[in-house]
């Protein structure tokens, strides 16, 4: 089957297949073997669910195989509040594997964006040839909003990196300037590889040389950046006054309507200020943060967790000191809250 012909196979309504599986270790079993044979593939879960998918998540990360999974966040850890809100599976999302397995993570504010950021998840896992994880949160999935989808689908499917039929030594995991491998789908003609879960070389076969780890490690991970450039998807945008301001609000997920909230509110008051929401989380847009941050006296997260787990990544991975308004109530942050935090860290800077 020539890469055509299976592109106009999968494109067909007919295919469309919903599984049920026996538990969330069987869902990403199933969505994993579906993208490696060629189909977009996904899976849906909360917290305990996606803890059970990591080490299959680790499986995709090493075979560099297509997948998308949708995160429902709760309030936890294991079952903990599992009909209120939270924003608490972020490390988790971001981090939970074993070794360097770095995947995409994204996180949508509203509901157009969860239409948008889906359509473009299933373009990014097969594009970067990599698990996808679309973070929700309970007070995000359960939201009516009326939204304007467009009359024709927007998203691409890209499968330019599809090895060519025929051709002798083919090479699964080859290196190229993009870091991106030319992928065979099971059954196309000169594509027979091997994939597993161990390390590997450029066949595929089995490899545990030093230099083999160190070179495929840069490859997963070095391909990735390629995301933060990824046509027509907005990775994060700043709101509000421009230029220098007093307090900036840095923001992700459903809280983020709060946060807009909140800075008009300021504003109206004379405070300067702005926001900025941060889409993807993983590889994070580290260069679009420190300019934002550039501009401000003084940093803000408000997110729904206890730990500040949005604020640790930014501060761990720019060396900014940034000031959290966290809330672990089981319930949306109250733009109050964040309107009285804005007033606080203005009055500070002003004395």
């Amino acid at each position: 089957m020539t890469a055509k012909e299976l592109q106009k196979r999968n494109n067909k309504a007919e295919n469309l297949r919903v599984l049920q599986t026996e538990d969330e270790i069987s869902a990403i079993a199933a969505t994993i073997g579906a993208g490696y044979a060629g189909a977009r593939s996904a899976t849906a879960t909360s917290g305990p669910g996606l803890a059970l998918m990591a080490e299959m998540l680790g499986l995709g990360v090493m075979g560099e195989v297509p997948s998308v999974v949708f995160v429902s966040q709760r309030g936890g850890p294991s079952t903990g509040l599992p009909t209120k809100t939270e924003q608490s599976d972020l490390n988790l999302a971001v981090f939970g594997g074993a070794g360097d397995a770095q995947r995409i993570v994204l996180a949508p504010t509203n509901v157009d964006g969860c239409y948008r950021t889906a359509g473009k998840a299933f373009e990014m896992a097969e594009q970067y040839q990599t698990p996808v994880v679309v973070l929700l949160d309970l007070y995000l999935s359960n939201r009516y909003e009326t939204v304007v989808l467009p009359d024709k689908n927007p998203f691409s499917r890209n499968l330019d990196k599809q090895m060519a039929d025929g051709g002798a030594g083919y090479m699964r995991f080859a290196d190229a300037d993009d870091h991106i491998s030319p992928r065979a789908i099971p059954g196309q003609e000169g594509g027979m590889h091997t994939v597993t879960g161990l390390e590997h070389n450029q066949l595929g076969k089995p490899s545990d040389l030093p230099e083999n780890h160190e070179a495929m490690n840069a490859k997963r991970h070095l391909k990735l950046e390629a995301a933060l450039r990824h046509p027509d998807f907005t990775i994060c945008k700043r709101f509000g006054d421009e230029g220098p301001v007093d307090v900036g609000i840095l923001g992700w997920g459903s809280t983020f309507g709060e946060i807009l909230e909140a800075m008009f509110a300021a504003q109206d008051e004379g405070i300067r200020c702005s926001a900025m929401k941060v889409v993807m989380l993983s590889p994070l847009p580290k260069d679009q943060i420190a300019a934002f941050m550039d501009d401000c006296g003084t940093v803000l997260l408000p997110e729904l967790n206890y730990e500040g787990q949005l604020a640790n990544l930014i501060s761990g991975a720019l060396g900014r000191p940034v000031t959290k308004l966290t809330r672990s109530t089981g319930s949306p942050m109250q733009v109050e809250e964040i309107l009285a935090e804005i007033r606080r860290l203005a009055q500070a800077r002003a004395a």
